[in-house]
């Protein structure tokens, strides 16, 4: 019998529900190895049920370039069905732990005072340094992995059960791996599969085929690390059973041209095209993401096998999906490769079948599903997704009435996720000091002569907020003046803008949307934004880490203050 529409939790049937939204990577801790990882998202976890939070959400966790970790996109991945190894907690590895004397050697290395000294350095920095993460928890862990072979014993059996469960696919991307490595450039030259001699483009060409023979142990590694990813997530996801919903992940919306993905099936991707979008507010000259369009025709190949595999595998740790640019199920926004944005044009896809086999995915998983419907949205486009249960994804600072005020909180839709800002935004006290538009002009995006034009535009946009805030009650009028003179004066300070943050969230908690997630980032004041479109080195883009470790949470009492808002409101307007 099909289904009427996606799966709603039942907290989400009946009432509304509240979280927070946190970029991994950013987590700080006393012991991670200067990047966040699962380790982290259990303790984070932990710190949300403490504050009675029902969802915690994540940027997208995919499998990136294993041989460039400095390309660090999420939405960039090489694939979207595995993940990344870097969030790893190599501590928490049993063969780490073990006694075998090569794991007494290894922690004996990672406790000496060197190592212990690098630690120290790669956990203060303000960004990640992927490289260099990657580097130290790379070598540990090729060392637990040549400790789990000899072992062998019960977890043998049972990472040997995982593998003959990832089928020919994690065959396939462990060999993409392996031969990633094998090929990697030394000049800085284009990474990937397009790259390779000839012979090796073609996943079922012989000169493969004897690769795969001869490479056996090293195919066997990053099958392994696809297993100890899969095993400390699921820790994580234990930890968020204690909440109404649990996690909520990200799927993005494509894969890299040069991905193991594209390798994997070539032919199910259109190869002189990059997906992108037209000219909007998020980007006024449109923007182009490098990623491979898939071709519609094969997206129902056996009966659509690969789309509802991908749904299964990111949903099988969720509560609730995120699909980035869920448009993309009716169309992509498609650029001929090496021309800009303005050359590009619209190709459908084949929704209603796409549709039919989200829902039916979200109800086998029980998997709330939420549609990222920024940007160019087709008209008709969020009632149908309405229509099927799937929640719409309203972001404060772009709902806007005609006039570019600012929309009531009574206006947003009650099937939605309402949150303040996005990754591709600025921070909301980044946006009301105009720092975005200072980076762009420092980076030389923006003619200097253009900054204060734009400042100008941006305080008129300010003031629209705060008007709409004290006008929804969340602002008395001291908190109106004082807010005034800091825009103003362009002031930055720590808790300076506590008044704007909880009067936002207040706002959106006052709306009828029933899931309300707080950006940790602007709970904690942060002002560098997380991603600057139209960027890559100019801008230290998916790097910035919160500005405290997660043990300190619990005594910040504006973030105490904050939340307490917000469950607050969510409460009362679910049990009215």
């Amino acid at each position: 019998m099909t289904q009427p529409h996606a799966y709603v939790p039942p907290d989400l049937e009946r009432g509304r529900a509240w979280g927070f939204a946190v970029n991994l990577y950013a987590l700080r801790s006393k012991r991670n190895w200067g990047i966040g990882d699962f380790t982290d998202l259990r303790d984070f976890v932990d710190y949300a049920g403490t504050v009675g939070a029902d969802i915690v959400g994540v940027n997208p966790l995919h499998a990136l370039h294993y041989v460039e970790p400095e390309a660090a996109s999420p939405y960039s991945p090489t694939s979207r069905y595995f993940r990344n190894p870097l969030y790893l907690d190599v501590e928490a590895v049993p063969e780490f732990a073990s006694d075998h004397e090569r794991a007494v050697a290894l922690r004996a290395r990672v406790r000496s005072d060197p190592f212990v000294a690098m630690l120290a350095g790669l956990r203060s920095s303000a960004n990640v340094a992927y490289a260099r993460v990657a580097r130290a928890k790379y070598s540990a862990l090729e060392e637990c992995y040549a400790i789990f072979r000899e072992l062998r014993g019960e977890r043998m059996t049972e990472f040997r059960g995982y593998v003959a469960r990832g089928g020919e696919r994690l065959e396939r991307f462990a060999l993409y791996e392996t031969l990633a490595q094998r090929f990697v450039r030394s000049d800085g030259g284009e990474r990937g599969w397009l790259s390779w001699p000839s012979e090796y483009r073609d996943p079922a060409s012989p000169a493969v085929a004897d690769f795969a023979v001869r490479e056996r142990r090293r195919i066997e590694y990053f099958k392994y690390l696809q297993w100890l990813t899969d095993a400390q997530l699921d820790v994580a996801a234990r930890a968020a059973g204690a909440l109404a919903i649990g996690l909520y992940l990200d799927v993005a919306v494509g894969v890299d041209r040069n991905s193991a993905d594209v390798w994997f099936d070539p032919a199910g991707f259109v190869l002189d095209e990059t997906v992108g979008a037209p000219p909007d507010p998020l980007g006024p000259r449109g923007q182009n993401w490098g990623l491979a369009p898939i071709d519609p025709a094969a997206m129902l190949r056996d009966g659509g096998a690969a789309f509802t595999e991908l749904l299964a595998r990111n949903m099988h740790h969720a509560g609730a999906l995120r699909l980035d640019h869920v448009m993309a199920l009716m169309r992509l926004f498609r650029i001929p490769c090496g021309e800009a944005p303005s050359r590009g044009r619209y190709v459908d896809y084949p929704f209603e079948e796409l549709l039919a086999l989200a829902r039916a995915a979200s109800v086998e998983s029980r998997c709330l599903v939420v549609g990222e419907d920024l940007g160019s949205v087709p008209a008709g486009f969020r009632d149908r997704m309405t229509s099927e249960a799937i929640f719409s994804y309203r972001v404060l600072l772009f709902e806007r009435a005609e006039d570019g005020g600012f929309i009531a909180p009574e206006y947003y839709p009650e099937l939605a996720l309402a949150t303040a800002t996005t990754h591709d935004a600025p921070t909301l006290v980044g946006w009301a000091i105009g720092h975005d538009i200072d980076t762009h002009a420092n980076i030389g995006l923006t003619p200097s002569e253009h900054t204060e034009l734009a400042h100008n535009a941006r305080r008129v946009e300010v003031s629209r907020l705060f008007d709409a805030l004290r006008g929804a009650g969340e602002l008395d009028g001291d908190a109106f003046q004082r807010l005034h003179r800091l825009v103003d004066e362009r002031k930055t300070g720590a808790g300076l803008f506590d008044d704007l943050v909880r009067a936002a969230y207040r706002f959106l908690a006052r709306s009828p949307a029933r899931l309300v997630l707080v950006q940790l980032d602007d709970a904690l004041g942060e002002i560098d934004q997380v991603n600057l479109p139209g960027t890559d080195t100019e801008y230290p883009n998916w790097r910035r880490k919160n500005g405290i470790d997660i043990d300190r949470l619990a005594h910040e009492s504006a973030l105490a203050t904050l939340v307490a808002d917000v469950r607050r409101l969510v409460t009362e307007r679910t049990h009215r």
